[in-house]
């Protein structure tokens, strides 16, 4: 079934050279580079092809069934394409965050933040994540926008997209870290290849008839000029440190759940098109013509006298109950090479919650993946970034002395997962009062942006503190002019009454000297 002359090799050949580039040594060099990258092209098709759908499965010809020449199911249960796009949206669902290291650049962050958000930064970063999962790396590339050649400031200065590890590289040094020496990408019309070539110096464009044509030098076209942001703006973001795809590693085994899926359909049809073998009752001509059509075969004992006539059906039939383990076991490796979770319930009780499901059926699993994701995805993301700083300041934008130290990445997930039991831990951990809070959002994995709730919580009751400060000295007020209102009142009264007293002694006393 499988052809594995199209099985790729276990992860990508990075391209290390170790030369420094010039315009004289630019042609030499991408031949050789180029040499590496199309054994990683064919690679990156075979994967992304499978990942679509086209497996191995889908060339088996009939002689591999197994069955009859009519009977050959080629079912593909596309667990790839579920892998990439669980393990890619389970990392990336949400968009990048950027937040301060120091309160000084908050504006500056604020507005970085905002430039990307509107450029669809999520989108790329999806994009190329995806590729990456698929193929072992994918490529982020940040330029400044066409528009600025234009008399006036575009509302989004910045160009942030992915690129296809099909048509693009990086090529690498030898030295520790192997930092990169140039980023390349091209394309091809109905006539001629253009090559694009980055470094942090230089920007060279290439314009030959067809790739052949670079090992003659002929007919080649290229133009230097400056690199005017200083930076390489296009950058390989990892999956992993082999260059390797997610689903990759577990290949032979998508294939067995396929060839299993495809024979269990060919056994029931097998069943279907069974043979109808009749015994000891010869049939005329004319009725055998008609059932042959319909898989009659017709056999004739020596002695039909002492022969009783019968007839049954002969086919071949799995065992449904250990097709199914097989198949069970088959699916529960893959899930856990792979290490996404199990939709499938295999315990039960009231307290069979929290941490435990978590663990058995695999989502603890899926959130290291995720984790091991984002380290290398945080290398690509801030050179980028800085890629993104540098435009931005030479437009007026961000401050000159604005960097990515100043600011830190985060990719945000769902971690509202069993939630009360986190929200009682946390609770705990701060009543102990030996944890800072942020600690101890850590440890019960609340939030992955730590500091930007802590200080936005801070904000808020300090908010709240204020107005209730407020509201209870505007009570106070309030209930203070209540008091002396009352005591004006009172004291209205009392003159009142006191003068009552006086008019009523004053009128009596007149009264006695009259009488």
């Amino acid at each position: 079934m499988e052809n594995l002359d199209k099985i790729p090799t276990m992860g990508r050949k990075r391209i290390i050279i170790e030369k420094e580039i010039t315009r004289e040594n630019l042609i030499p060099i991408l031949q050789k580079a180029l040499s590496i990258h199309y054994q990683n092209q064919q690679d990156c098709k075979y994967l992304i092809d499978y990942c679509k759908g086209k497996q191995n499965i889908l060339d088996r010809n009939t002689e591999d069934a197994g069955y009859n020449s009519t009977i050959n199911n080629k079912t593909v249960i596309n667990y790839a394409w579920s892998s990439i796009r669980d393990i890619v949206g389970y990392t990336f669902g949400k968009n990048t965050q950027y937040t301060p290291t120091t309160g000084s650049y908050r504006k500056d962050i604020d507005e970085l933040s905002r430039i990307l958000t509107y450029e669809s930064n999520a989108l790329a970063d999806h994009e190329s994540s995806t590729f990456a999962s698929i193929c072992g790396f994918g490529y982020l590339c940040m330029l400044p926008s066409d528009e600025l050649l234009s008399d006036y400031m575009p509302d989004i200065p910045l160009i942030d997209c992915s690129l296809s590890p099909l048509n693009t590289f990086v090529i690498q040094s030898a030295r520790i870290g192997n930092p990169v020496t140039m980023s390349v990408t091209y394309y091809d019309d109905e006539e001629y290849t253009y090559f694009l070539c980055y470094t942090d110096e230089k920007m060279y464009s290439i314009k030959t008839k067809g790739i052949g044509t670079l090992a003659t030098g002929q007919d080649i076209i290229i133009t230097e000029q400056e690199n005017p942001i200083g930076l390489n703006p296009i950058t390989m973001v990892q999956n992993n440190a082999f260059l390797m795809g997610d689903f990759e590693v577990a290949i032979s085994v998508l294939d067995a759940i396929n060839q299993l899926a495809s024979d269990t359909l060919n056994d029931v049809e097998n069943v279907i098109k069974s043979l109808l073998i009749v015994i000891n009752a010869e049939l005329d001509d004319k009725t055998v013509e008609k059932v042959k059509k319909n898989r009659i075969l017709e056999l004739v004992g020596g002695d039909q006298n002492n022969k009783i006539p019968d007839a049954k059906f002969i086919y071949q039939q799995l065992d449904a109950i250990g097709m199914q383990n097989i198949r069970e076991y088959l699916e529960e490796a893959y899930k856990q090479i792979i290490g996404i979770p199990d939709r499938k319930t295999r315990g039960g009780g009231g307290g069979d919650t929290g941490d435990a499901v978590k663990l058995r059926d695999g989502w603890a699993d899926i959130e290291i993946v995720a984790r091991i994701k984002e380290q290398y995805f945080k290398v690509a993301k801030r050179k980028q970034v800085a890629v993104a700083i540098r435009i931005l300041q030479k437009l007026g934008l961000v401050s000159k002395n604005f960097r990515t130290r100043y600011l830190d990445i985060k990719v945000p997930r769902n971690n509202i997962d069993n939630l009360q039991t986190k929200a009682q831990a946390y609770s705990t951990l701060n009543g102990t009062k030996t944890l800072h809070p942020a600690d101890a959002l850590d440890m019960v994995e609340l939030t992955t942006d730590i500091d930007t709730k802590i200080d936005r919580g801070i904000k808020f009751w300090e908010e709240q503190a204020e107005k209730q400060q407020e509201l209870k000295e505007k009570n106070q007020e309030i209930k203070m002019g209540q008091q002396q209102e009352n005591q004006y009142n009172t004291d209205i009264k009392e003159t009142k009454a006191r003068k009552d007293a006086i008019k009523t002694e004053n009128k009596n006393a007149k009264r006695e000297r009259i009488y």
